[in-house]
């Protein structure tokens, strides 16, 4: 048994369920590195279950050697009667069901009587990454330090924002992605100040900053960047802004180790950027979890009471927005390690190298 499953059984022991329902496809793909639009995995004390229709049932056969993989002749019927032959109390994905799936799984049966809801029953187990899982979302930085170096060095004949985030899709397809991890965010000049802008086919104007957040998917692991460049001459202002969003990401990422309170690293972010007088214009938190998903458990915030654990991956990401002038955000992906925060983002924060870069295309 991996250690995945050991500590999901051992979960299930503590909270003195006998079986538990997995029905999200990120949470089925986590138990079983398979990718399926309509699966579903049964975990009990002693035993795997993976139930899929025709279209995937033959894949999985082949893959999932160890798991009992079970045909869903009858949809739902085939895993309402398996729920029913199991005895005791069964656990299942509350957050991630609809009421109509909960009414046709216990309809006509005693399941309602036997089912139990939990929320996030995965998340801290997910959240703390194997090596394997590391290494992984460390290639999917790498190409998205790759994209975004491609873009700077050819942004002169890209006209648009949408020309921008067409030309990142086609670099991830390009170095192996199957996709973006969410829609890239381009914004240009003021729109720079909307933290979550949705990229439109305006033009790309040329002494304002250019805001670029972006991921991509990789053997089904995301990464998440986001780097804010000034083309030509900006307003001082928005040059002493990046040197604060910058120093905020330095001082937050210096105190990453494992065992401190989360909210350490959001405050701290906070603290530099209120320094210098900007602390209303930081508009969310200062990162989040990272892997299947794009957003995952914990929150970087300061209103988390969670505790930072080794070999955590997170993203730090501080920003400030000024509307009618623009916006900085910086973002790092960053794994928890005994005493440091290991940095897998490779692109440089530093405004000079930026700088000097962009005007070496001039």
């Amino acid at each position: 048994m991996n250690i995945k499953l050991k500590k999901i059984i051992d979960k299930l022991e503590r909270e003195n369920l006998d079986a538990f329902l997995f029905s999200s496809i990120p949470n089925v793909f986590y138990l079983s590195n398979f990718k399926s639009t309509n699966a579903f995995i049964v975990l009990t004390k002693n035993d795997r279950y993976f139930f899929t229709d025709f279209r995937y049932f033959y894949g999985a056969k082949e893959r999932l050697k160890d798991w009992e993989v079970l045909l869903l002749k009858d949809g739902i019927k085939d895993l309402k009667d398996f729920l029913c032959s199991l005895k005791g109390k069964i656990g299942f994905e509350k957050d991630k069901i609809t009421i109509e799936f909960y009414e046709l799984l216990t309809a006509d049966t005693d399941l309602d009587k036997r089912l139990v809801g939990r929320s996030g029953f995965l998340n801290e187990i997910r959240a703390i990454k194997t090596e394997e899982e590391i290494s992984i979302i460390r290639e999917a930085v790498e190409k998205t330090d790759k994209i975004f170096n491609f873009i700077v060095n050819n942004i002169k004949s890209l006209k648009t924002e949408l020309d921008v985030r067409r030309e990142i899709i086609n670099q991830i397809f390009m170095l192996g992605g199957s996709g973006e991890s969410f829609p890239a965010i381009v914004a240009s000049g003021k729109n720079s100040a909307v933290p979550h802008y949705e990229t439109s086919d305006k033009s790309i104007e040329w002494n304002s900053p250019l805001l670029i957040d972006m991921g991509l998917k990789y053997k089904g692991y995301c990464s998440d960047f986001t780097r804010t460049i000034f083309l030509g001459e900006v307003n001082p202002k928005l040059i002493d802004i990046y040197k604060v969003v910058e120093e905020a990401n330095l001082e937050a990422t210096e105190i990453v180790k494992d065992g401190i309170p989360v909210k350490e690293i959001d405050l701290k972010a906070r603290e530099i950027i209120s320094k210098y007088g900007y602390g209303e214009y930081f508009l969310h938190s200062t990162g989040h979890g990272i892997g299947i998903e794009i957003h995952e458990f914990p929150r970087i915030s300061h209103k988390s009471n969670n505790i930072l654990i080794e070999n955590m991956v997170f993203t730090i990401e501080p920003g400030i927005y000024i509307q009618g002038l623009g916006g900085v955000r910086l973002e790092n992906v960053v794994v928890c390690r005994k005493n440091r925060g290991e940095i897998l983002t490779k692109t440089p924060l530093d405004i000079i190298y930026f700088l000097n870069k962009l005007k070496d295309l001039e």
